[in-house]
Order: C-alpha cells, then sequence, then structure tokens
C-alpha cells in the first residue's frame, strides 16, 4: 500500500528514540532494530522499515493510522497468535538478521501512539 508522506512521517514518530542519535534520522523498531528514515521501503538496505499493522489485516486489522507502526523490514513475519518474530535486532550501532535468539513472542500492544 502507499502511503503519504505525512502518514509515513506520523508513523515514524511512533519509533523509539535513542539519546545521542538524531531521531529525525535515526531510531528503533518495536524489536530494538535500527532504521533509518530515509531507508523507508528499502529492502536493501540493512536499516531499511516498512509500515506494518499492529492487528494483521487478515485479522480484522486496518489502516488506521492507530493500527500503524513502523518495523525493520526483517521484522514484519507473525506467529499464529499474531505475535511479531523478531528476526533482527540492534548490536551496537548495526542490526543482527536472523538471530535464532530474539524473542519470537514480542506483544505489539505496547506501541507508543
Amino acid at each position: 500500500m502507499q502511503y503519504s508522506e505525512s502518514l509515513i512521517w506520523r508513523v515514524w514518530s511512533r519509533a523509539e528514540i535513542f539519546a545521542g542519535n538524531d531521531p529525525v534520522f535515526w531510531r528503533k523498531d518495536f524489536c530494538g532494530a535500527w532504521i533509518f528514515r530515509g531507508d523507508y521501503n528499502n529492502p536493501d538496505s540493512e536499516y531499511g522499515w516498512v509500515i506494518s499493522h499492529i492487528k494483521p489485516l487478515d485479522k480484522g486489522g486496518t489502516d488506521d493510522f492507530s493500527n500503524l507502526y513502523p518495523l525493520h523490514w526483517h521484522n514484519t513475519d507473525r506467529n499464529l497468535d499474531g505475535s511479531i518474530i523478531c528476526k533482527t535486532t540492534a548490536a551496537g550501532i548495526h542490526n543482527n538478521a536472523d538471530m535464532e535468539t530474539n524473542n519470537s513472542n514480542a506483544q505489539v500492544s505496547t506501541v507508543k501512539e
């Protein structure tokens, strides 16, 4: 789905801010993976991210802002119960992709408004 630039910025604002990093450019997603604002929809980037749904569309979710949040593009898979499978998390200034030890039962209900 294509989102307006305004909505992309609003969803970006839901990602976690970390001290020492310019929040206009750098944040972390729900799983703790670094995401870079300029790499929206860029699956070729270590820091690429997409807009995902808190409640998946196939489970009755909507495209309303209240149901959207930013996720590193590796972290968009779900368990059967709808929880996120965190495949990528941060390791210092880089991301570790497809980590076997990542929490595969992350609950999305704690996403900030």
